[in-house]
């Protein structure tokens, strides 16, 4: 049975009363506790950004003749932007709610611009690292491309580019480089992509969701980054969150184009609607002014010195926590990060999944990965203050993980049992024994439950069907209300 909405509304009291009761079992990300998913600047700088958001809380960024104060800021935001990125004159682009968005704007503006250059071509792809974030993946799915998946090798994960090179024909709409790439914080070889898209040549989009206001401050103080920017001469666009590393409220990101004509294909125009003109320059349609003030906000706040001051701070907090995972005999930094993204993995001594385990029961929010099985950590700066609580949690984690006890036995037996099941069991077998664990997660009243023995299932599942229906039970899952038999 669905709710109802109360008869009587509630009061101010009882709102807020249950606002703290739903919060109460999140991941206390002031504390440091969450590794992406929140970019927290400190008490400080939020005081700005609540402000700037509440004061255009209800305009709606839809229409700039109406809000020409959000037209102006959102303006100034993209120009401060392609400033940093050392653009030329030339360029342009727009405000969006988030990489993803940003990600669908340039491949479905790079889509149409294809189409115009060869329209006997009937079927377009998008060639990529396989690193490359899955929105890319989405606005494949979207906008009817086909992915051609670059593989990553050696101990770096690096696109092989003589694989990238053959697999780019006539038909390819658009190719990709990150800046960095999410999993591992690696910086794809973005010079040798750019030589590529010249040969040919073909729409080059530099993927910088992550890293797009960071790296130019890390550049700034010092830190041996490569050229991720504009300066690349074949770079046709760019995509850069403001609501990462440039610490702006949720729902802000910039794309960025190398000249207009490019970004005219983002556009979406309806001349002959009875409703008079419908223009949208990107994918939403309302856009909400709190996102566009407090991005405005924070960028004029912080200026380039804040900037660099936190970027100093951040990377040497990733550099801590880095040096003492390497430190500990069975665990090591994947590849060779060169910002503050970055993950880590077992030699074969731990569990990296059951250590994740153990960093969860001490409160610590950290991604599981499947390839290679690894641990992710975004490190921002409101994780710098707790650096180097997470390394006394992990090293107490990894001893808990050496100890000989009833319950290490018992889950290094489930999961050695699970992984042998996904080696001999039936797909539609496994897909029945584990509903019940994939129904109970929504349910979980914290995230300290165990998770070990089903990462270890998807990691010998991956990239089939039947990982793929868990995922989508999964969302069912989570996308309904439990009913009240089920809540825990």
């Amino acid at each position: 049975m669905h709710l109802s909405l109360p008869d009587r509304g509630l009061n101010k009291g009882d709102i807020y009363t249950q606002f703290s009761e739903l919060a109460a079992n999140d991941t206390k990300w002031k504390q440091g506790r969450t590794f992406s998913l929140v970019f927290y600047p400190g008490e400080e700088v939020s005081e700005v950004l609540f402000h700037a958001y509440k004061s255009f809380f209800f305009e709606n960024g839809l229409n700039p003749s109406v809000f020409r104060s959000l037209k102006q800021m959102e303006n100034e935001v993209v120009s401060m932007t392609l400033n940093m990125l050392h653009a030329p004159d030339s360029a342009v682009g727009n405000m969006t709610s988030g990489g993803t968005e940003s990600i669908l704007c340039a491949v479905k503006a790079a889509k149409k611009y294809w189409r115009d250059k060869k329209p006997r071509v009937t079927h377009p792809n998008i060639v990529m690292p396989q690193t490359a974030h899955p929105a890319f993946y989405k606005a494949a799915d979207y906008f009817d491309l086909e992915v051609r998946a670059v593989p990553c090798i050696g101990e770096g994960l690096v696109p092989d580019m003589a694989k990238y090179e053959s697999l780019v024909d006539e038909n390819t709409a658009i190719i990709v480089g990150s800046a960095p790439a999410y999993p591992h914080g690696t910086i794809d070889p973005l010079e040798e992509i750019n030589k590529l898209a010249a040969a040919k040549d073909v729409w080059f989009h530099v993927d910088a969701c992550v890293g797009g206001y960071m790296i130019p401050f890390l550049e700034q103080i010092g830190e041996p980054v490569p050229v991720f920017d504009f300066r690349l001469s074949n770079a046709t666009s760019i995509s850069l969150d403001i609501h990462k590393y440039g610490y702006g409220s949720k729902g802000s990101s910039v794309v960025a184009y190398r000249d207009a004509a490019h970004r005219r294909k983002q556009y979406f125009v309806q001349t002959d609607w009875p409703g008079g003109l419908y223009v949208s320059p990107s994918i939403s349609g309302t856009r909400p002014g709190g996102a566009i003030a407090g991005a405005w906000a924070v960028m004029n706040y912080m200026g380039q010195e804040g900037y660099r001051n936190y970027a100093a701070k951040t990377i040497e907090a990733a550099r801590k926590i880095q040096n003492a995972i390497n430190a500990i005999d069975g665990l090591k930094v994947v590849g060779n990060p060169l910002t503050t993204v970055f993950s880590f993995m077992s030699t074969g001594k731990y569990d990296i999944y059951r250590l994740g385990d153990e960093l969860s029961a001490l409160g610590w929010h950290v991604d599981r990965q499947l390839v290679p099985a690894s641990l992710h950590l975004t490190v921002s700066y409101g994780n710098v203050a707790f650096a180097d609580d997470f390394v006394r949690d992990l090293n107490t984690s990894v001893a808990k993980l050496s100890e000989t006890s009833i319950g290490n036995i018992a889950d290094g037996f489930k999961q050695g049992l699970v992984k042998q099941a996904a080696k001999l069991l039936p797909e539609s077998i496994i897909k029945k024994i584990t509903a019940g664990s994939i129904n109970d997660i929504p349910n979980q009243k914290d995230s300290s439950g165990k998770t070990a023995p089903l990462y270890g299932l998807m990691g010998e599942l991956s990239g089939t069907g039947t990982l793929e229906e868990m995922v989508l039970d999964l969302l069912d899952a989570m996308n309904r209300l439990p009913d009240k038999k089920e809540e825990k």
